[in-house]
Order: C-alpha cells, then structure tokens, then sequence
C-alpha cells in the first residue's frame, strides 16, 4: 500500500527583519518564565517534555504569522520566515527540554517538528485567516439552524 506524501505550500527565503527577531526574544523570555531552569540541586526537575516544546512553537506561530504578515510582502517568504523564526525559537528552548540521552537526535526531532509539523500548521493557520473560519457562523446566515460541527453526540 503506497503512501500519500502530502505537499505543503512553497517556502521561499526567510528574511531578517528586526522587529520580527525583537519577536522570537520576547517568547524566549516567555518561555524562560513558564519554565525555569531548576538549580544544580534540582537534577530530578532538569528536563522539559518535549510536548511542551511543540505547544510553546505552536501557540507562538499565531503570534509570529501575524508579525511577518506585517512586513515581508512574499508569501513564499513570509513562509520561510516564520519557520527560520520558529526554527531558532526551538534552537534556544531544546537545550533544556531534551533529556541527555536524547540530545544526539535533536536535528531529526528539530526536522521532523519544523519541516512537518509546523510547516503544515503554517499552511492550515493561514487558510483560516484568508477563510475567515475562525469562529462558527451566525445564526442568522445559517438560517437559524445549530451549526452540526457544534452539536455535541448524544
């Protein structure tokens, strides 16, 4: 059975903008807060699950897609900036959420959770912005009926 190799729109080049690099410090800072480097004492507490790696960079992609929409006019490039913005995101937060056994599989999991996971998320975000689909109709341009995606099964 072959499998579907499903193609994410085109990157184009990232470009350096300073205001966007101002961006990517300010949710290093943030992640810095929300999770603390443990002293030398606290060994037990020294590593971050990597689930918390992939929500922190998901949840910041809102924020960076919105501060490159602002000044680099490519899509193609708007693309790649995001993900060079994201990608040294996660260069500054791996260090610590990667136990040491991990540590030489850090480019496949950097690979896998920037050149997928968030080059897709890319492409899904951005259509919902250009769909507008962020929130369920009205009901008056539903005609007054629930909307069926927000019915809850009994």
């Amino acid at each position: 059975m072959a499998t579907e190799v499903i193609e994410t729109n085109p990157i184009g080049e990232a470009q350096k903008v300073n205001e966007i690099e101002q961006q990517i410090q300010i949710l290093a800072t943030k992640w810095q807060e929300e999770n603390p480097t443990p002293h030398w004492w606290q060994f037990y507490k020294k590593n971050t699950a990597l689930y918390k790696v992939a929500k922190f960079l998901i949840n910041a992609l809102d924020e960076l897609i919105l501060a490159v929409d602002k000044y680099i006019e490519s899509g193609p490039d708007k693309k790649a900036t995001v993900m060079n913005a994201i990608g040294l995101l996660y260069d500054y937060i791996i260090r610590e959420a990667l136990p040491i056994w991990a540590k030489p599989f850090a480019g496949k999991i950097r690979s896998l959770i920037i050149d997928i996971l968030i080059a897709t998320a890319i492409d899904w975000i951005v259509g919902k912005y250009r769909e507008g689909s962020w929130q369920d109709k009205p009901a008056e341009e539903t005609n007054g009926e629930k909307n069926p995606s927000t019915v809850p099964a009994t």
